[in-house]
């Protein structure tokens, strides 16, 4: 058996479409399908017939009921300006389909007993909890599970804590590893493994072009999805000192 995990695709639609893992016999995603991204509509549509199983994610929710993701201040004006382009770009079956999302889900495979969610299981939309934080000891409390699914935080990785090994894929759509690769996990009769893979991301930024935002909003969305962070805002040039 080979599931493959997705999470935070962020209306990448080039991403997904480039999904190299044709043979799992499974898909299952731990949400944010939309905002940042230019293709919510397109991504929302290809995902129902990717993927067995969706849990919501922040940006869902907020889309599907217009509601704040509550993201950090540095992407706080990114979010809300491409919501309201998302929201526009979905169609009403779109936000139907968001706002119904499962926030939680569990399922078993062979032997081993999965719990999956976007941020963690006490805050299923918010829960920011990187790889290092001493937070996952309380949270591994909570579930009864063998492998604890997370997105939320773009950055992958593979963590035992306790009797519970907590997988991250990392984003698909959006990755905070300082590289514009596509991540993913797979789980393949018991073992769990990181993956990423290039993609037509030209074809993205062409897209991001065409969005209905500022050009520095633009710029800003382009160099997240290239480097994994928003760019320093350029220092106030400093005039030349004169002696004479």
């Amino acid at each position: 058996m080979k599931i493959a995990i997705i999470s935070d695709i962020h209306a990448n639609l080039a991403a997904l479409r480039a999904f190299p893992e044709s043979d799992c016999d499974q898909v299952w995603c731990l949400g944010d399908l939309v905002d940042y991204g230019p293709n919510p509509h397109e991504v929302v549509q290809e995902i129902q017939s990717i993927a067995s199983i969706i849990v919501c994610g922040n940006h869902d929710y907020a889309a599907g009921f217009g509601a704040d993701p509550q993201c950090s201040p540095p992407y706080r004006h990114l979010a809300a300006e491409t919501l309201r382009y998302t929201r526009s770009a979905c169609t009403p079956e779109d936000l139907l389909f968001l706002r119904n999302l499962p926030k939680s889900c569990e399922t078993a495979l062979t032997s081993s007993h999965f719990y999956l969610v976007h941020a963690a299981p006490s805050d299923p939309l918010f829960a920011y909890c990187p790889h290092e934080s001493d937070r996952w000891a309380q949270e591994v409390e909570k579930i009864n599970a063998d492998v604890l699914l997370v997105g939320h935080t773009h950055t992958p990785f593979i963590r035992n804590v306790g009797n519970t090994i907590v997988v991250n894929p990392g984003s698909l759509g959006q990755p905070k590893t300082g590289r514009p690769l596509a991540c993913y996990a797979v789980w393949e009769d018991g073992e769990i493994s990181l993956k990423e893979y290039a993609y037509p991301i030209e074809e993205t930024i062409h897209a991001i072009d065409q969005m209905p935002i500022s050009k520095e909003d633009q710029k800003q969305l382009i160099s997240v999805l290239m480097t994994g962070a928003i760019p320093a805002k350029n220092p106030e040039p400093i005039a030349p000192h004169n002696d004479s």
